[in-house]
């Protein structure tokens, strides 16, 4: 019986050897495979980012192109009629003092 339980013993011990051995492949396969995926994501984020960078260049040229735009717009119209830019200018002020007079 003894010689019986040496080799259940034996067996079980290559058995679990057999498991270990198995486990380390499968771990090696899965960080192999994590890898991969984590390269594949972090390629996809980077691509996004540039992609949304891009566009807020070019929507940050074109707001700078229209101010651009309005602020020579704007002298130009100042410099063909200075003298109603000067009215105007002192109207909106006695408006805007009036307004914020009155929430004090």
């Amino acid at each position: 019986m003894t010689n019986d339980y040496e080799k259940a013993v034996e067996a079980l011990s290559k058995d679990l050897k057999d498991l270990r051995a198995d486990m380390k492949v499968l771990a090696g396969a899965f960080k192999e495979r994590a890898r991969e995926r984590f390269g594949d994501a972090k390629e996809s984020v980077s691509e996004c980012a540039t992609h949304h960078f891009d566009q807020l260049h070019e929507a940050a040229d074109d707001i700078g192109r229209a101010c651009r735009h309005g602020v020579a717009t704007v002298s130009e119209k100042i410099e063909q009629r200075p003298l109603t830019s000067l009215l105007a200018a002192i109207g909106v002020g006695v408006i805007l003092g009036r307004l914020l007079g009155r929430r004090r």
